[in-house]
């Protein structure tokens, strides 16, 4: 997203244009805010917002309040959003105040040249290992077997679960180790294996008799969480939706950006995002790290999905030409269903990062 006053910025979009890039330029700070407000650009989808530094005085809008406090204005979707990250916010400007610009949390600041700005960004998009389609995405750790399973049980310490919620017969490691093949297939859909993480099964709901062969065929998918959802979820051994009271008294609240929603809930209802592979589920926006000890831990739920529940849609994190995973197209990685039923978690996974 580019906002600048100048009507003709597109024109200048050149390098980002070359990258494959979609570009949006706004002249007002309000139509910004109302695209992503109104879902016309997904937040999730933003990789760089860019502003010019104008000081109080300047045209239009700008009368009242400068570049770096509409910056605020924007970065608060996001929080309210419960996003876990936000993207590269870049300044360019003659006059700008840097110390300033750090205090609004600006990362990059050029002075005035719009092509020297966008090779900058494109640069550390393309480079760092924090790059704004992934957030601050880890891949787990390939640790030994038993070191994952005592981080990870150490971890599950804390959650501070009660044993009838647990399947113990369904745990498994699936390290390197363990797992030599990677890529199975259930019900006719492929599905990876959680390479990397430590699986606690999850007692499944009553309505299947607790007895996991009445779905032993369905096809398995995975669902990044949070850690204030992960009791919720296993305590009713269901994917809780927006709006659901969770254990701890908070509201699940619904994150902008509900993309696909509407294919498979045309009244607007509520939706189940999964997926059947693991390195997209656990996304930093879905998955957020948790610091424990001296790792990052994520949580993602192993479940299972009745067939033909679900649609399949593209990928909606802005990877472009980037692939999640080798062994499924980005184009169909992300599976929806309105059907809350339909999806059963029978595992907790738990990855760890150094």
């Amino acid at each position: 997203m580019w906002i600048d006053s100048d009507p003709n910025v597109f024109g200048s979009t050149v390098l980002f244009q070359n990258e494959g890039w979609k570009i949006s330029c706004f002249n007002e700070t309000a139509d910004a805010i109302n695209a992503l407000q109104m879902q016309k650009i997904s937040p999730t989808a933003v990789k760089c917002i860019i502003t010019s530094m104008m000081e109080r005085g300047g045209r239009k809008e700008r009368g009242l309040r400068n570049g770096l406090e509409m910056l605020d204005d924007i970065k608060l979707i996001w929080r309210l959003a419960n996003e876990s990250y936000c993207p590269l916010i870049a300044v360019i400007s003659l006059t700008a105040d840097l110390q300033q610009c750090k205090e609004h949390g600006v990362e990059l600041v050029v002075m005035g040249d719009r092509y020297k700005l966008q090779r900058e960004i494109i640069s550390r998009l393309k480079s760092s290992t924090n790059a704004y389609y992934r957030g601050t995405w880890r891949e787990p750790s390939l640790l030994p077997c038993q070191n994952l399973r005592n981080i990870a049980h150490d971890f599950l310490e804390t959650l501070h679960l009660d044993k009838s919620f647990l399947d113990p017969f369904a745990d498994r490691c699936f390290c390197a180790a363990c797992e030599p093949q990677r890529i199975w297939t259930r019900s006719g859909e492929k599905y990876a294996l959680p390479i990397g993480y430590y699986r606690y099964g999850i007692a499944i709901r009553r309505d299947f008799d607790d007895k996991r062969v009445n779905i032993e065929n369905w096809p398995v998918a995975y669902h990044g969480t949070k850690v204030n959802c992960v009791v919720s979820i296993i305590r009713h051994r269901r994917i809780m939706f927006p709006g659901d009271i969770l254990d701890d008294g908070t509201k699940l609240v619904q994150r902008l950006g509900q993309i696909h929603a509407r294919a498979v809930a045309p009244e607007g209802g509520s939706v189940i995002y999964i997926s059947p592979t693991i390195r997209y589920s656990q996304h930093e926006i879905y998955a957020p790290s948790i610091p424990f000890k001296s790792y990052y831990v994520k949580l993602v739920l192993q479940c299972r999905v009745k067939p033909n529940s679900f649609g399949k849609f593209p990928e909606t994190l802005a990877a472009g030409s980037t692939e999640f995973d080798p062994e499924f197209k980005n184009n169909e990685i992300e599976w929806v269903t309105a059907d809350r039923q339909a999806v059963v978690p029978y595992g907790l996974l738990i990855g760890v990062s150094k």
